[in-house]
């Protein structure tokens, strides 16, 4: 077997709506059984990441997201239900997988699934453009990334709207501004402090029911960074 090929298999999804990771894939990403899998909708598939959080938040952020799994004894996993519904898989039906990196891709069969090459750029940025935050401190420590995609910096002043009665949209400060569509601004603005920390104002907070210790949602769209509470 060629080395681009065993990278790429087909799968049986059970009666059970499982299907059995190779076990090639576990060891080239160094998932090990019983690893916890976060499902990621994307395009025409959905990707599999193994979930690296530390053990004192991870039964916290498990029991908030419906698309974590576990791969059992047997290497098997069951994908949700509501990725086989938004995917067309059937039970007893064959998909196709593949591995990105550590990442495990999942597809229905057709003659135009794209390439390797032509997903991988864009998936990564997909699976890294949202994130799951811990509300601590009246508000979120931003990683890396987010500073980096937004072009933000230590002591920068954000700007918050409220859309849809139940998201924070946040927006770099700016003297005019526009608020398009459903986005509502707040008046709300606060600096990004030295430890990369920034506090939600209490009046959000309180608007939309958010405390410390709870999940919240973020992602990254455009030059804004949209946050609503995990269901």
């Amino acid at each position: 077997m060629k080395e681009n090929e065993s990278f790429k298999e087909h799968q049986m999804i059970d009666n059970m709506g499982r299907i059995e990771i190779p076990s090639l894939f576990l060891k080239h990403a160094n998932i090990q059984l019983f690893a916890r899998m976060q499902f990621f909708n994307y395009k025409n598939c959905f990707v599999m990441k193994q979930i690296k959080s530390p053990s004192s938040c991870l039964k916290e952020k498990v029991r908030v997201n419906n698309f974590v799994r576990t791969i059992d004894n047997l290497g098997r996993i069951v994908i949700p239900k509501t990725l086989r519904e938004i995917h067309d898989m059937n039970l007893c039906e064959q998909i196709g997988i593949k591995l990105i990196n550590k990442s495990i891709l999942s597809y229905k069969i057709t003659n135009e699934n794209e390439s390797l090459d032509q997903i991988k750029e864009a998936m990564d940025f997909g699976l890294n453009s949202s994130s799951l935050f811990k509300l601590k401190g009246g508000g979120i420590l931003l990683t890396d990334f987010v500073l980096k995609s937004l072009d933000l910096e230590i002591n920068m002043q954000l700007q918050f709207f409220i859309k849809n009665q139940d998201t924070i949209v946040i927006k770099k400060h700016r003297y005019n501004f526009s608020t398009k569509g459903n986005l509502s601004f707040t008046g709300q603005s606060r600096i990004i402090n030295k430890y990369k920390h920034l506090t939600i104002p209490k009046k959000l907070r309180d608007y939309l029911n958010i405390n410390n210790g709870d999940i919240l949602e973020a992602k990254i769209v455009k030059d804004m960074l949209v946050i609503k509470k995990a269901n």
